[in-house]
């Protein structure tokens, strides 16, 4: 009914927004950077930090497929070198990683938390081996914020991207990059719109620079439902507290991950909400992901099994009932 006129104060809740999201990782809201998508604001890290040739990326072997193809990509037309370096699907160490680092290590790309069984990489203890070093720190964390407690500045990471899906339990079409100030002028704008040189009502010139906060990567109109909508979700975590939140969401995968075992399955569970089951004999995973499927139990075939991830709104009773479900499964 309104058209037009409510513009207005869809961009003010947006704002309202990026103050929120700030706040929530620690991050300050003229750090905070838009997308619809983490794979677009991994592409705007990828594509936007300069790379030569030479250069070497380093990453996980196991990361999801949107944190390794913008930087094969960005590899390719650069010249760089994309290393996956091998790790457990339930161990992601730092050290392990830093073991790799050579005089040719430009980019450190990873996910913070695995997607396939839930491995952790402590971002901190990453940053603080490389303090002074001009090694660029990206990481995806899309698969902990909203059930992990997490801080930017604490990380000592340059860059953070993640969605406003997954944990955070909000809509499809809210993403963001983090990024230090002092790294900001140094990444390129990928897509560049009238937004990233001030306002449509900005008179254009030849000489005109990019903004020089995080909105200097926003070219143009936002998602703005969507955007609006994980303000309102940011809103519901902050009030029981992301911490409480994790330790219920544990608390419920470790309940889970004790009864798969005792069914004799194999779980891959290193902390938190994400675990990863598995038999050696695969029709017992096979029943499984049958039952789940006909009783409409959530859950993602993953790695060597089946990936089921709890959340801190699940209760006692519903994973009661999900392990009743796979052991009928089993028997059938």
């Amino acid at each position: 009914e309104e058209g037009a006129l409510c513009s207005m104060e869809g961009w003010a809740r947006i704002d309202l927004t990026r103050k929120k999201l700030a706040k929530f990782l620690g991050a300050a809201p003229e750090e905070t950077a838009l997308f619809v998508t983490t794979a677009s604001a991994i592409s705007q890290a990828a594509f936007g930090i300069p790379l030569e040739r030479g250069d070497e990326i380093l990453t996980w072997d196991q990361e999801y497929p949107s944190n390794f193809y913008p930087w094969r990509v960005a590899c390719e037309r650069s010249g760089a070198k994309l290393i996956q370096v091998p790790s457990k699907l339930d161990s992601t160490r730092a050290q392990t990683l830093l073991d790799r680092v050579t005089d040719k290590t430009k980019v450190i790309a990873i996910s913070w938390v695995q997607y396939q069984a839930g491995a952790v990489t402590d971002l901190k203890a990453i940053s603080t081996a490389l303090q002074g070093r001009d090694i660029w720190l990206v990481a995806d964390v899309i698969q902990g914020v909203g059930v992990r407690p997490f801080d930017f500045h604490d990380s000592g990471f340059d860059i953070a991207c993640g969605g406003s899906h997954k944990f955070l339990c909000s809509s499809f079409g809210g993403a963001y990059m983090l990024i230090k100030k002092e790294r900001m002028k140094s990444v390129t704008p990928v897509e560049v719109g009238a937004m990233t040189y001030g306002t449509p009502d900005t008179e254009k010139s030849f000489t005109n620079q990019p903004r020089s906060d995080a909105t200097r990567f926003e070219p143009g109109s936002k998602a703005a439902i969507e955007i609006i909508g994980m303000g309102a979700t940011l809103d519901i975590f902050a009030a029981f507290g992301v911490q409480n939140i994790f330790q219920e969401a544990s608390r419920l995968a470790s309940k889970l991950a004790d009864g798969l075992r005792g069914f004799g399955f194999e779980v891959l569970h290193p902390d938190g909400p994400i675990l990863n089951f598995t038999a050696k004999d695969t029709r017992h995973l096979e029943q499984a992901a049958a039952a789940l499927t006909t009783n409409r139990i959530s859950f993602a075939k993953r790695g060597p099994g089946i990936r089921l991830s709890t959340h801190a709104f699940n209760t006692d009773e519903q994973i009661i009932r999900t392990l009743a479900i796979i052991q009928k499964g089993m028997t059938t």
